[in-house]
């Protein structure tokens, strides 16, 4: 019986020596940290809005106003006195990331309909607002804005309209 009862411990004794030698009795961890540093936010800052100034009331006419500011009427529209302007946004961001530009969400009001906007990104030339892989804005870039405007002439002399649009501009 005691050749049993010392084979009976000499197992136990190799089980917990098993266990402990074990590579999980052996082994150690270390907590790891990933650092990752993200590129800087997007942002858009509108300088001023489109404004056409004052044109002739209760004509139907489609009134152009061009990135550099310039208002011409087609049609018996006549552009009569007043500020103009493009429209003014300038992107800041990423020197390192593109961005495309696009614009869509034309919202008539008081019977005027924008349409074919017009962009001028960073001093290049004007052309189609859908622009793809442009310059990384950096500290900023500026997006100057024209667009067409279809006046219906039911706008009577004194009142205003203020159709709108969707400028958007996401990392390429």
């Amino acid at each position: 019986m005691r050749v049993k009862k010392t084979q009976s411990v000499v197992r136990l004794a190799v089980g917990v020596a098993a266990l402990l030698f074990s590579a999980d009795a052996m082994a150690a961890t270390q907590s790891v940290t990933a650092n990752l540093a993200f590129d800087t936010p997007l942002t858009l800052t509108k300088n001023n809005d489109i404004n056409f100034g004052t044109v002739i009331a209760s004509t139907a006419s489609t009134y152009t106003i061009t990135t550099a500011g310039t208002v011409s009427a087609t049609g018996s529209g006549q552009w009569l006195y007043g500020s103009k302007a493009a429209g003014s946004i300038t992107l800041a961001g990423s020197t390192t990331q593109t961005v495309n530009i696009s614009v869509g969400g034309y919202t008539p009001q008081g019977g005027v309909t924008p349409s074919n906007a017009q962009c001028a990104y960073n001093g290049g030339g004007a052309g189609s607002c859908t622009i793809s892989a442009a310059a990384a804005p950096g500290a900023g870039k500026t997006l100057l804005i024209g667009v067409d405007a279809a006046v219906d002439g039911t706008q009577a002399a004194g009142s205003t309209a203020a159709p709108s649009f969707t400028v958007t501009v996401v990392y390429s």
